[in-house]
């Protein structure tokens, strides 16, 4: 399969190189091309094309949304909305304010990440296109193979389109997830989006970064 990744961060760089170990042709879609840490990171990784956004959205069958929440909204325009049309969209952002945290831990959404999550921010900014929020909740480190002794981790997805989630959930099967939980259509991003809040502030109070969210089932 063709995989476009959006954004050149930790998260975007630790899934195109997963998604390239499992024999998906990987492009990564940044605004820096002549970044050196990129090219450093990419002769270790030669397999992986990069280029700026919009080569990468028409390069891809699926693609993964892997930007600041800051240059989320500039990404998808750069990338042309004509190169998302009726593909599968994995929306893995969160959109904080950009303030980072406070004294105790504690991230902030933006005040229209409560009226209107992320995800459905970027569904409304492309119609055509089936966005399929997932792999918000935790860090970067966590999201190939996700290994814990205390039992699988849950990967909550939403979005609206059935088809498209049961592709994604292919996806995360092939990266290691176990137990996938559809939660239901885009509006529940907003739940997801608080959790990585969460997750973050566990994180900050007990100085690691190890932990991930189940769902126990009787």
């Amino acid at each position: 399969m063709k995989i476009a990744i959006l954004g050149s961060g930790e998260a975007g760089l630790t899934l195109a190189a997963g998604l390239t170990r499992l024999g998906h042709s990987v492009m990564i879609g940044t605004r820096h091309t002549g970044k050196p840490s990129l090219e450093e990171w990419q002769k270790e990784n030669d397999k992986i094309k990069t280029g700026p956004y919009s080569e990468a959205a028409a390069f891809g069958d699926v693609i993964f949304l892997c930007t600041s929440w800051q240059g989320t909204k500039e990404a998808v325009e750069m990338a042309g909305i004509w190169n998302f049309k009726k593909k599968v969209l994995i929306d893995i952002t969160n959109p904080l304010n950009g303030k980072g945290p406070d004294k105790s831990g504690r991230l902030e959404l933006t005040p229209g990440g409560h009226a209107a999550s992320g995800g459905e921010q970027v569904q409304a900014w492309l119609q055509d296109t089936m966005v399929v929020k997932a792999l918000n909740s935790m860090g970067s480190q966590l999201m190939i193979d996700p290994s814990f002794t205390q039992g699988a981790p849950a990967m909550l997805i939403a979005g609206n389109d059935d088809l498209a989630k049961l592709a994604v959930s292919d996806l995360l099967s092939q990266i290691g997830w176990k137990d996938i939980v559809d939660t239901g259509s885009i509006e529940m991003s907003r739940h997801l989006e608080s959790l990585y809040v969460l997750w973050f502030a566990y994180g900050f109070r007990n100085g690691s970064w190890n932990h991930a969210f189940g769902l126990l089932r009787k």
